[in-house]
């Protein structure tokens, strides 16, 4: 009796669970088809814009405002539509294509691509990445998880601060740290700041119209290889994320 009983219940719950798991795979397929859609109208949109700047002979001065209004919001809304085709293609696959990396120098190419933008910001920017560290990972979405973190740290350090990418091997681990003397999360954020969409004015204000995606897309490209993210952080003295990786 009790088998039978463990066996209804199990049957019971795949039956639940079915209808529920293929309106998840219906939205994943229409976040990823009408993200992939988009593209082209924004482009279309972003480019006659650009145009009528590009010969503004006639045109009025509230007539160029509104251009560039119109430039803005199609940037938005391309790197909006570029998230989500990412975080869809992330949820749909299982697997990750992966190579044996050089990610000393990965990590380091990213040092140098954001060392000048932290100067122009009055910011000091620390770089320490061991040599000869490898990794079997991909590089194409590694390098997007790692630049999330080094541009949130930009974005939110202000002058005069410092941000550091820092490196090391732990046992059978890798450690990446991003740290920042930036304005900080509070306590009751923490949980939820990898969240999709999820922003908080008071603990970090948006300065460039960005949707929220950034460390959620981040935590799913670093979970996908096997790896996991935390942050400590306290409000007015910064954050650090720390990613571990799983030794190849």
């Amino acid at each position: 009796a009790l088998g039978l009983s463990g066996s209804g219940i199990l049957w019971l719950n795949r039956q639940a669970m079915t209808p529920i798991e293929q309106s998840f795979k219906r939205l994943q397929q229409f976040t990823a088809d009408a993200s992939h859609e988009l593209r082209s109208p924004l482009m279309a949109i972003s480019s006659n814009a650009e145009l009528a700047l590009k010969y503004p002979d006639g045109m009025r001065p509230d007539d160029r405002d509104t251009f560039d209004v119109i430039l803005n919001a199609t940037a938005q809304m391309s790197a909006l539509t570029a998230d989500l085709l990412m975080l869809t293609r992330t949820d749909q696959s299982s697997r990750v294509e992966t190579q044996t990396l050089d990610l000393t120098e990965l990590l380091s190419h990213l040092g140098r691509l954001y060392q000048p933008t932290a100067q122009q910001q009055g910011l000091d920017f620390a770089v320490e990445i061991p040599p000869g560290l490898t990794y079997q990972g991909n590089a194409t979405l590694l390098q997007r998880a790692i630049t999330n973190l080094i541009q949130n740290a930009l974005r939110y350090t202000p002058s005069p601060g410092a941000i550091a990418l820092k490196a090391q091997t732990q046992g059978r681990q890798i450690h990446i740290t991003v740290t920042d003397t930036g304005i900080g999360i509070a306590p009751e954020h923490l949980q939820a700041i990898f969240e999709r969409f999820w922003r908080a004015d008071k603990a970090r204000k948006y300065v460039d119209g960005g949707a929220g995606l950034g460390l959620a897309i981040t935590q799913a490209i670093i979970q996908h290889h096997g790896g996991a993210i935390a942050v400590t952080s306290q409000v007015g003295q910064g954050s650090c994320f720390t990613v571990t990786l799983p030794s190849s």
